[in-house]
């Protein structure tokens, strides 16, 4: 079975699954879904390493705070420890911070996809949640810092 057919499979079964129409790939080998609201999950067959790359958008990179960002998602990165198998990245065209997960084909053990899908959406849903926060904090703190500031007059 070709590489193509096989993904296409399993998106079809995922489809039965989510109770959803038949999903497959477009002709660029893409396919995308709405988890939540929240989670925009992207498909992609890259048939030249032989490897299904799925992916989601966290959010963009804040400029006022991208060296604590980028050390916190390094350390997250490190083996792994708070991605469950998934990457974080940077989308450096967009500024946009990714988490992707590449699923090398054909698949071993084919009945777990689903399963390890749900996981790597779970864990999008951690990391924007994660980055909302983080980002709500340091406006927070932003905020705090400029009414607080030494030499401004208090109303």
């Amino acid at each position: 079975m070709d590489l193509r057919t096989e993904v296409n499979e399993l998106l079809g079964r995922l489809s039965h699954s989510l109770h959803l129409n038949r999903l497959a790939l477009d002709e660029e080998d893409h396919c995308i879904l709405l988890f939540d609201d929240k989670v925009i999950l992207n498909m992609e067959l890259d048939g030249e390493r032989s490897q299904l790359v799925v992916y989601a958008y966290l959010g963009m990179a804040p400029i006022d705070h991208k060296e604590r960002i980028y050390e916190w998602l390094l350390q997250a990165n490190y083996f792994w420890h708070e991605t469950q198998g998934a990457t974080l990245a940077l989308d450096r065209q967009t500024q946009t911070l990714v988490i992707l997960q590449a699923f090398p084909l054909p698949l071993r053990h084919p009945e777990n996809f689903e399963d390890e899908l749900g996981i790597f959406v779970e864990s999008a849903e951690h990391w924007i949640r994660k980055l909302e926060d983080y980002l709500a904090q340091a406006e927070e703190a932003a905020r705090y810092d400029r009414e607080h500031e030494p030499g401004k007059k208090k109303s």
